[in-house]
This record gives C-alpha cells, structure tokens and sequence, in this order.
C-alpha cells in the first residue's frame, strides 16, 4: 500500500472541509448532512488543535486519489489510554487504505507515547465496516471504562 501520512497543516483544511461536509462520511459519526464547516470553522478548530498537546491529527493521501482523509488520536494521561478516529472519502473506502493508515497510526502511537497502555474508540454498531476495520487493526469490543460518556460501543487495543 502506497499511501503517505503526515500532520495536519493549514493548507489542508479545504480537504478535510469537504470530507467533514459529506454526508456519506459525516453520517456515521451522527451528521448525516455533515458538519457544515466553512472557512471560519476550519481554521478556530486548527488552532485549537495546534494548542493541544495531547490532541494529533493526520491527513492521508494515496498516489492515484489524492487525498483520501484523515487520522487523529487524543491522550488521556489521566487513564493511560488514546482515543482513535480514522475518516476516508467515499473514493478511498474499500481498498485497504484504512487498515494501512489505521496501522500506522496505532503503531505511532504505541511508540511515541510511552504513558499510553490502550488505544481505543466507538463505532455504530451499524457500522460493520469500521467494526471489521477496527477488528483488522487488532482492537476488540470489551466493557466500557465506567469513567468514559455512555457510548454506541467501546473497541480497544492493548500495547503489546
């Protein structure tokens, strides 16, 4: 799998404007006509990323696609665990593009944060296609900390 990964810079938030936008993306995540972010948008949830410590995000890009969307985590010191997200457009869905990303990035992870002991997120369960991703990149549904908001679901992977 070819694709690239790096941070996020400014001159990628028109990309990740229309990924945000998509329904078809956004629906999964309880926006179904998306976010509606415009320019302004884009730019105050950039810097509040940039001031974040704790808080990393990725945009992904394939040779033959281009764009094709993002990743980020979150670190929770307080309880040694990171949050995932991982969004693709609809063109990069399907082609092992995620599995390859979502790898990547756990595997980042593990190594540059030493306090993180678990990664974790929270699909639909309607939404078998993340959960087999999800599956794929070693995360497995269990019991939701009880510290954590009432969610759809609760995946996590264990350092090894």
């Amino acid at each position: 799998m070819s694709v690239s990964i790096s941070a996020t810079t400014e001159d990628d938030l028109p990309d990740l404007g229309r990924l945000w936008n998509d329904g078809r993306v956004m629906r999964w995540v309880g926006f179904p006509d998306g976010l509606g972010y415009d320019d302004e948008s884009l730019r105050a949830w950039f810097e509040r990323l940039q001031s974040s410590a704790d808080a990393h995000h990725f945009v992904v890009r394939d040779p033959g696609i281009g764009f094709c969307g993002e990743l980020f985590y979150k670190v929770d010191r307080a309880h040694g665990r990171a949050e995932l997200d991982v969004k693709l457009v609809p063109e990069a869905q399907g082609r092992g593009i995620a599995t390859a990303a979502l790898t990547w990035l756990i595997g980042c992870l593990f190594e540059q944060e030493p306090d993180v002991d678990a990664v974790w997120t929270e699909p639909w369960p309607e939404n078998r296609a993340s959960r087999a991703l999800y599956a794929r990149c070693g995360l497995v549904e269990t019991a939701r900390p009880a510290d954590l908001r009432p969610g759809p679901s609760y995946w996590e992977r264990r350092r090894p």
